[in-house]
């Protein structure tokens, strides 16, 4: 199912024995899109401190309950490497944080390796407020994500499109992006701003169907994903 990366952070992240903290950020391929760690904000509990909490530790979400159980105790967070979540997740701190909860390393082990590894970590907070910029300009800017919860995988960035499109939301599918360009700010994709504008609109008050999926894709004249 695809959930709004917002309803997402309102989620607690249950640990063995106790509430660990709430779910402030996630981190993906920036390729692929597949999402590998969330960052949990602790709040009161440990000064509000952030630690980082690998895929494969999370269980089944219990989404009515706003609940991501993990195979993490409190103990184990407590005493855990620091981690600083307005930093980039670079090779070196996940590789620490990785080596202390013997999870498996998303980078090589082997930083040489590095130069020719696919894609880098991204967080979904660094790329919020991105401008989006179609082939002949700017046109709005990435204000969301959707997530698919079987894949973990950022579906969509939700782009707000009001200095140009009076109001209008819209959905691109990250897989349509050219860059990002960091320096900018910007992400680019291949695609111009008529077609953006003449796309199906987005309602961030409606679940996102399957239907309205087929019609985006078909639209744009893209492979579909699933």
């Amino acid at each position: 199912m695809l959930r709004n990366f917002n309803i997402i952070k309102d989620c607690v992240v249950q640990g063995t024995d106790g509430i660990i903290g709430s779910v402030a950020d996630v981190y993906f391929n920036d390729q692929t899109w597949e999402i590998f760690y969330i960052a949990a904000d602790t709040d009161t509990w440990l000064d509000g401190r952030h630690v980082l909490i690998a895929r494969e530790s999370l269980l089944t979400p219990k989404w009515e309950t706003g609940s991501f159980p993990a195979n993490v105790s409190q103990a184990q967070v407590k005493d855990g490497p620091p981690f600083e979540i307005d930093q980039p997740l670079n090779w070196k701190k996940e590789r620490e944080i990785c080596a202390y909860y013997r999870w498996a390393t998303y980078y090589p082990l082997d930083d040489k390796e590095l130069t020719v590894f696919p894609g880098i970590l991204t967080s979904a907070n660094g790329l919020t407020d991105f401008s989006l910029h179609a082939t002949d300009g700017e046109i709005g800017k990435i204000i969301n994500f959707i997530v698919e919860d079987i894949s973990w995988t950022v579906r969509y960035l939700v782009v707000d499109t009001s200095k140009w499109l009076a109001g209008r939301k819209v959905l691109i599918s990250p897989m349509w992006s050219k860059s990002i360009l960091w320096s900018d700010k910007m992400v680019d994709v291949d695609l111009n701003q008529a077609q953006i504008e003449q796309s199906p609109e987005y309602d961030p008050y409606q679940p996102i169907q399957r239907l309205y999926e087929d019609r985006l894709y078909k639209y744009y004249g893209k492979p579909q994903y699933w």
